[in-house]
């Protein structure tokens, strides 16, 4: 358990946080001054003292951390000793000894003292900068209670100046580090977040933007305060450095945690990707009754699945801040249909909703060794950027191409807030879908919702179309100033995609395709993502996380990831043919496909499939069998 006191608790021994004279609340120039916000050090009247060897320097650091508190020999034995052994108590008390010695010298007093089972150390809080964080933090609070905001941003600020880098980076005791220390930087963060909070309530955005990103880039995965960062550089004009920013984060929330940004992290990402945050955030605290401007940027809202362009009564239009002020904005083309928010039953002659499409089918479950793949469709994209790229991720019969884009557009629908369509290109015959009947499916998704009352005739959005032209012109239209992540699966042909793309920044194309379609990559500029088999190690590990351990031995699973030839869909098949068929052992599917019609150019997806669709002892009539054009898709 760490020795420090939860931040806000108080017992005999926590430092005062009533109100002190001013001068107080300034850090000792005389006397004995002690830094832990930082690298460790103790001054006697502005001169460094000399703290010789790691064990005296964790020894002290561990009591000056918990001033004011007994801390017990059991605990300072475990913080200066790794791996303590039967003569650490009687070094522990040599050292004590040297340290009063070192403070007898240089304060007249030997400072540490003796107590119940252990020692402690008594300090006024100007002799320590963790004790004056604290007492400038407590009498911010005071201020904050008695609405004297200023008072309150300026105390916060005097106090964050103290805090000067990682806390106690050189000083070498690893309990400490792992029990201590992370207690004391929640402290010091929800603290720092209330300041640069404050200090953005009183417009000081660039102030905001340059102190705030050393803490940030110690704490990458730290939202509340990387959502502060984002919006004073946004407030600062620096709109690509926030996007990077929430990149960076989105990266190690994922790297550190498997986890994607917050909904209110995300948010303030679409805010600033559509230049609308202040007055989003200005809507929202007074729907919320916020008083005040910094309340803002802590307030929650649900997500929204529909949007309006129509203000709420009573408050202002979405385009400007409270103070009537223009917020620049993406503009939306003539031709997109607006949408409401959803506040309930509109009247008739009210706005027209629109309902967002979100059309991906569901993600595998299980995804082995493409990590890489991922990252990089995630690095040529840039779902973060206002102008993300398009790509087209290519891979052989079974590769899982399309598992993995339908993977990757699920990772990031929320940067995509207008919608995410999904159209397989191939036939219910096998055939290529022409991209006339694919354009009319486009304008009826991204049109969903939009009939006006008033005209019937907008009931049927593609109405009317008699040239494939005029319906792609018609998806263009409905997509600008929209950000919506389309898939387009199993493409033929680069004729079959392009008249498909998106024709504006914002909106961003994920192609799957068997195929390497080099007219898209040299007219349309989308970037290609080669998929394929899998190394046996991943082959191996892929069908093990299907069946379980123990299900199959060692052997017999790499001899179905080699006969699989490493593609995820046939390993698929294969785990498929074992479940079904649990009274037969992995050998008799082994020796199944190893008997298959091994005719020229059929591929192990293929064989595959015809020994599933055999049985279990490859005697019905399509045992070995390999019939053209009955490889699933992959």
């Amino acid at each position: 358990m760490s020795l420090l006191d939860p931040p806000g608790t108080r017992d005999e021994a926590t430092v005062e946080l009533e109100p002190a004279e001013p001068a107080r609340l300034e850090p000792a120039s005389q006397g004995l001054y002690v830094s832990l916000l930082g690298r460790f050090g103790v001054q006697v009247d502005g001169v460094s003292l000399s703290l010789r060897g790691d064990r005296r320097r964790a020894l002290l650091a561990t009591l000056l951390l918990n001033t004011g508190r007994v801390v017990s020999t059991d605990d300072l034995i475990a913080r200066v000793w790794d791996t303590p052994g039967q003569a650490a108590r009687g070094t522990l008390q040599v050292h004590i000894a040297r340290a009063r010695a070192l403070f007898e010298q240089h304060l007249g007093a030997p400072l540490i003292q003796g107590a119940d089972g252990g020692y402690r150390i008594d300090l006024d809080h100007h002799r320590s900068d963790l004790l004056l964080f604290r007492a400038l933090a407590g009498r911010a609070d005071l201020a904050a209670a008695r609405g004297e905001t200023d008072t309150h941003a300026d105390l916060l600020s005097h106090a964050l100046r103290l805090w000067r880098g990682p806390v106690l980076a050189d000083v070498a005791a690893p309990l400490l580090h792992t029990q201590d220390v992370p207690r004391l930087n929640e402290e010091l963060l929800r603290v720092a977040e209330r300041g640069f909070d404050a200090a953005l309530a009183r417009g000081e955005h660039e102030r905001v933007a340059a102190s705030i990103g050393p803490i940030a880039a110690d704490h990458p995965e730290r939202e509340p305060l990387i959502r502060v960062q984002m919006i004073a550089l946004y407030r600062a004009g620096r709109q690509s450095e926030a996007l990077r920013v929430y990149a960076r984060a989105r990266s190690v929330l994922a790297e550190r945690l498997g986890a994607n940004p917050g909904r209110e992290l995300q948010e303030t990402f679409h805010g600033i990707l559509r230049g609308d945050l202040d007055s989003r955030l200005g809507l929202r605290s007074r729907a919320e009754g916020v008083v005040w401007p910094g309340a803002a940027l802590r307030s929650a809202a649900p997500p929204v699945a529909l949007r309006s362009t129509t203000p709420e009564p009573g408050t202002t239009d979405p385009g400007t801040t409270g103070s009537g002020t223009a917020v620049p904005r993406q503009r939306a083309h003539p031709d997109t249909k607006p949408c409401a928010a959803r506040r309930g039953p509109e009247p008739a002659t009210g706005p027209a909703t629109c309902l967002i499409p979100a059309e991906l089918p569901a993600a595998p479950r299980t995804l082995v060794g493409r990590a890489d793949t991922l990252a990089e469709i995630d690095r040529l994209v840039d779902p973060c950027s206002p102008v993300p790229g398009s790509v087209l991720v290519r891979g052989p019969a079974g590769a899982g191409s399309s598992a993995l884009a339908v993977r990757w557009a699920h990772s990031v629908a929320t940067h995509f807030p207008d919608g995410q369509l999904y159209v397989n290109l191939r036939g219910p015959d096998g055939g290529p879908l022409h991209p006339a009947d694919v354009l009319g499916r486009l304008v009826r998704s991204l049109s969903a919702g939009t009939a006006n009352p008033r005209n019937p005739d907008s009931a049927d959005p593609d109405r009317g179309f008699t040239e494939p032209d005029e319906a792609a012109a018609r998806v263009r239209s409905l997509m600008a100033g929209r950000r919506v992540l389309l898939v387009l699966d199993n493409a033929a042909t680069a004729h079959q995609v392009r008249p498909l793309l998106p024709g504006t920044p914002g909106s961003s194309a994920v192609v799957a395709s068997r195929h390497w379609l080099a007219d898209l990559l040299i007219r349309d500029g989308l970037r290609a993502v080669p998929v394929d088999a899998l190394p046996q190690a991943h082959a191996v590990a892929l069908l093990r996380s299907l069946l379980g351990s123990g299900r199959c031995p060692p052997h017999a699973l790499r001899r179905i990831a080699e006969l699989a030839g490493g593609l995820p869909l046939a390993l698929r098949m294969a785990v498929a043919w074992l479940d079904a068929h649990p009274e037969h052992p992995a050998a008799e599917l082994v020796r199944l496909v190893e008997r298959a019609d091994p005719a020229h150019g059929v591929s192990p997806t293929a064989r595959m499939a015809a020994v599933l669709r055999a049985g279990p002892l490859g005697s019905g009539t399509a045992a070995g069998k390999y019939r053209p054009g009955s490889e699933p898709r992959s």
